[in-house]
């Protein structure tokens, strides 16, 4: 896969809704809302056996918010240079930085489930498929171009030569 107007434009759609659902959620634990404070404290009780206090949660909670509000501007940052065709929207770190955001979102829907370990949540972790899923789809946009261009230097779109493909076409 080259990069194209198309994989550009299919970065900045997945990497703005990650970075859209990392500031909406960063937000919320920022505020400490009631139901993140469930899950982490109803997920620590249920898999570790212990019980962890109202305090201990918000700071956890809190904490969480504010690297996911960072983490969000980050990504909005990737989505412009991508959109400017600045490699670092390509690059091994952005690769891992979205990796991690499908980890996260991956840990974050499970913790639906883990928070009462019983089987009607496990709809609540598909419902937050795209969490986890969004990041995925770039980590493999990223990866493809690299692969199969990593040579080519990411040119501001407009400016970049036609792929192969279309050139021969016309």
């Amino acid at each position: 896969m080259y990069r194209s107007k198309t994989t550009t434009i299919l970065y900045a759609l997945l990497g703005t809704g990650v970075s859209l659902a990392f500031l909406g959620h960063g937000v919320l634990g920022a505020k400490a809302q009631d139901t993140f404070l469930e899950l982490a404290t109803g997920s620590y009780d249920k898999l570790l056996g212990g019980s962890m206090s109202q305090d201990t949660a918000v700071a956890i909670v809190n904490t969480i918010g504010w690297i996911d509000i960072a983490l969000s501007v980050v990504f909005a940052g990737l989505v412009y240079a991508a959109i400017a065709g600045k490699k670092i929207a390509y690059s091994t770190p952005a690769m891992v930085l979205f990796g991690w955001a499908a980890f996260w979102g991956f840990v974050t829907a499970l913790s639906r489930f883990t928070a009462e370990l019983n089987g009607k949540e496990v709809w609540d972790v598909i419902e937050r498929g795209p969490n986890f899923l969004l990041p995925a789809a770039l980590v493999y946009l990223i990866y493809q171009v690299r692969k199969d261009r990593p040579e080519v230097t990411i040119e501001p779109p407009g400016t970049a030569e036609r792929e192969p493909e279309i050139a021969e076409a016309r």
